[in-house]
């Protein structure tokens, strides 16, 4: 009994441990002492796109980055040499659609056995932030250290977040390495300076607050100004130890108060009793544009912009107290400058004055603002970013009145992949600043606009009338966004796809309102872009049955769950069966047979498409060669290409291996291409299709007349067939018989050298008429509807369509 029981629980932490591995997020694989992978698990797949058992038995440097191999090949060395493990080595590799994936990977040798335990996980997202995160603290960095100030900040926490090499030298460590240590082990001087003391009353009292103190370990003065915000603390210190030698010098001897007064690095005004000027050194003459003499007929008041004297400040002075004040200061041109000014009262042979030192702070604002400005908007179109957009969006809905409408659109450009891919990334950044500056001119001074990121903006108005004026401003958007916008000398037309969510119909909550318009513009998206879509209650349930079909679409191939089908092709001369088509079903498990044109798009948006491709390519050649051995005669089947598939470089290969392994006679197949798939890439495209004809495979376009209807790519490309859409047989207008039309169109096609097959053919008197217009060939529901295989060899054996 305990031996059983012992085995049975060894099989259980097998399976346990089996699919533990195969559950990872990360990817898992063994390694043999020559480089070859023995075994890996399904994440392979997810960070790599390739299958566990396409990459077994082959060398993990072929996915590589070549600038990568180097390392690898150190690190192997390092571990034959007893270096066993290496954790956390970031290096790039190639994924199996060709682009670079940053994985952090982790080793671990095994001389006993022979064998390298591996671990990777895709940081490539973490990679790209991490750059952006560097690019923008060098930013914060440069404009930090350009300051005159040494300037240190800290957390709640009191651990430093930044310093500058100012503030390093000033207790001379290095001011990188203070970064996240507390600020009494980067300065543990302070626990004897008053300076502690202020610090910690602005951190509590969340009051700015200026002082000068001496600095006993170097031997000087300074001035420092703490302000305090939600994050911690900001101080601003330099030494201002010649202002005190200056100060003291002032009581000796009225001479040299008038040197040092003149040579101050700030500007120095005094005032007698009623604010009139006494004094002004030459700074302030530089700063403000006045003479000396013209100073001393001024006041106060007369260099200040709308500021007031008030009785508590002059009582503070009185008590021998020093004030800090932010003060717009006014130039003799008129123009004004912000400046941080410490007023003081003293006495002088028995008269009172004021004296005011003044700093021009435009600098230091215009850096904070600065840093504000990276913190909360978009760099490249100055719009407000995700940071900023919560807050303003909360604040539209708080200040919304009772009855009206808040709209929140999010806008997904259409066709900008295109253009970054066509033009480069610097004219996509050209492109989406022109689009910002079309939706800034749209919205009104109070609405909210924002880039969330890539080419994603989201608009948020007060509509009164509702519905009706958001779908105003989302024609206006779209009338903006389709005038050609110019890009290297070339008209591009973008376009829209806008969801629209409105509040409080579609939700309370902006995140409410941000999910609902996300999921409008989706199906705006599917539904033929360059439109807009109001959200609906119903779109949430099908995005959520999207979601759980993508899911269960992921294993589908695994799990053998696909079977194809195959459509009748039948010559209109002879009305015997010419062909077939294959098309691929879906039997799910729980939901039965899912039809393609639920989850073929699925397929195509997720990438699955290319070995759901590759699979019905195969699996077509395969079972038509069975068909010709059972039935004794060539038999031509016709396979669906997807714009992804013709976009691999890897696609001809494929085709050439079907061929092999199934031995059909490469004219008993031909491969079915949408009119878009052709023309994407149009150069490559004919290089590719000219290696397909050459195999000696035939090349039809699906759906003709449905896409561009260009008849110009039809001379590029070597194509055979021209797949009629059934719209345009049963069309009908005043100035065209559908007769006449499919007549010239047929007559066109064969003057080409191209034969012509109807779809979608339904009726007797539609199949009379396509043979009436010397139409090649027609499927369709008359003669019969996609058949399983079973099906369909019944049908061949009658020798009959049904």
């Amino acid at each position: 009994m305990n031996d059983k029981t012992t085995t049975s629980d060894l099989a259980r932490l097998a399976e346990e441990n089996t699919a533990l591995i195969e559950n990872s997020l990360d990817l898992i694989a063994l390694i043999d002492a020559e480089g070859r992978f023995l075994r890996l698990n399904a994440a392979t797949f997810d960070i790599l796109g390739y299958l566990p058992e396409e990459l077994v038995g082959r060398c993990y440097f072929e996915l590589l980055a070549e600038d990568e191999r180097p390392l690898f090949e150190v690190l192997r060395a390092n571990l034959r040499a007893g270096v066993s493990i290496r954790r956390d080595l970031h290096s790039r590799w190639v994924h199996k659609a060709g682009h670079a994936v940053v994985m952090s990977v982790s080793v671990r040798w095994c001389a006993l056995s022979q064998v390298t335990y591996a671990t990777a996980r895709d940081v490539t997202e973490e990679h790209a932030a991490r750059q952006a995160l560097d690019k923008s603290q060098q930013q914060l960095q440069v404009m930090l250290e350009s300051i005159g100030d040494a300037f240190f900040a800290v957390d709640r926490n009191w651990r430093v977040t930044y310093a500058n090499r100012k503030a390093g030298n000033f207790v001379n460590v290095d001011a990188g390495a203070a970064i996240g240590r507390n600020l009494l082990e980067v300065a543990p001087d302070l626990h004897n300076s008053p300076s502690l003391a202020y610090y910690r009353r602005a951190m509590e009292t969340g009051e700015a607050c200026a002082f000068e103190t001496y600095w006993e370990p170097s031997g000087v003065w300074v001035e420092a100004r703490a302000y305090p915000s939600e994050d911690g603390l900001s101080v601003y210190f330099h030494d201002i130890s010649f202002k005190r030698q200056a100060e003291q010098a002032l009581r000796k001897s009225e001479q040299r108060f008038r040197n040092l007064f003149q040579q101050a690095a700030d500007s120095i005004v005094i005032a007698d009793r009623e604010l009139r000027i006494v004094a002004a050194n030459g700074r302030a003459c530089s700063v403000f544009g006045y003479t000396e003499e013209e100073f001393l007929g001024l006041r106060a008041p007369d260099i200040d912009s709308d500021f007031s004297y008030t009785a508590e400040l002059g009582a503070a002075l009185q008590d021998g107290q020093t004030r800090l004040l932010r003060i717009t200061k006014r130039r003799k041109d008129g123009s004004t400058f912000p400046a941080d000014v410490h007023i003081s009262r003293f006495e002088d042979g028995g008269k009172e004055f004021y004296q005011a030192i003044i700093r021009d702070v435009t600098e230091r604002e215009e850096t904070q603002n600065r840093l504000r400005e990276l913190a909360t908007h978009d760099t490249l179109t100055g719009l407000p970013n995700r940071a900023l957009l919560g807050e303003r969006v909360q604040r539209l809905l708080d200040t919304c009145p009772h009855g009206s409408t808040v709209a929140t659109m999010f806008l997904d450009l259409d066709r900008f992949k295109e253009v970054n891919d066509s033009f480069g990334h610097e004219f996509g950044d050209i492109l989406l600043c022109e689009v910002a500056a079309r939706l800034r001119g749209v919205i009104r001074p109070g609405d909210v606009i924002a880039r969330l990121g890539g080419d994603e903006f989201v608009i948020a108005a007060l509509c009164p009338s509702g519905q009706a004026a958001a779908g105003r401003t989302g024609e206006k958007l779209l009338d903006v966004l389709t005038t050609p916008i110019t890009i290297a000398g070339q008209d591009v037309i973008i376009g829209a796809s806008i969801g629209i969510s409105l509040f409080p119909a579609d939700g309370n909550s902006k995140e409410q309102l941000f999910q609902a318009a996300d999921t409008a513009m989706y199906r705006a998206k599917a539904a033929g872009r360059n439109r807009y879509r109001f959200f609906e209650p119903e779109m949430a349930f099908a995005t959520r049955e999207r979601m759980a079909l993508e899911t269960s679409l992921r294993p589908a191939l695994a799990r053998g769950e696909f079977e194809l089908h195959y459509q009748p092709r039948i010559d209109l001369r002879s009305m015997a069966m010419a062909g077939m088509e294959a098309l691929i079903r879906w039997n799910h498990p729980e939901r039965g047979l899912v039809s393609p044109a639920q989850f073929i798009p699925i397929a195509e948006e997720t990438g699955l498409i290319a070995p759901i491709g590759r699979w019905v390519l195969r699996e077509a050649c395969l079972q038509t060669r069975r068909l010709m051995t059972e039935f004794g005669r060539e038999i031509c089947v016709s396979v669906n290409v997807s714009a992804r598939q013709l976009a691999h470089a890897t696609f001809v290969g494929e085709v050439r291996q079907a061929l092999q392994e199934s031995s059909i006679p490469p004219h008993c197949l031909e491969l079915e291409l949408t009119e878009s798939a052709l023309i994407a890439d149009i150069e490559r495209t004919a290089l590719m299709l000219r290696e397909l004809h050459g195999l000696g495979v035939k090349l039809a376009v699906d759906d003709f007349g449905t896409g561009y209807s260009g008849l110009a790519y039809l001379r590029s490309f070597p194509i055979d067939v021209l797949k009629l859409d059934r719209s345009f047989v049963l069309q009908e207008d005043e100035r065209i018989s559908a007769f006449d039309f499919v007549k010239a169109f047929v007559d066109m096609a064969h003057a080409l050298k191209l034969e012509v097959v109807a779809e979608g053919v339904e009726t007797a008197e539609v199949v009379e008429f396509l043979r009436a217009a010397d139409c090649d060939e027609a499927q369709g529901y008359y003669f019969a509807k996609p058949l399983p295989l079973a099906d369909l060899r019944q049908l061949l054996a009658s020798g009959t369509v049904t």
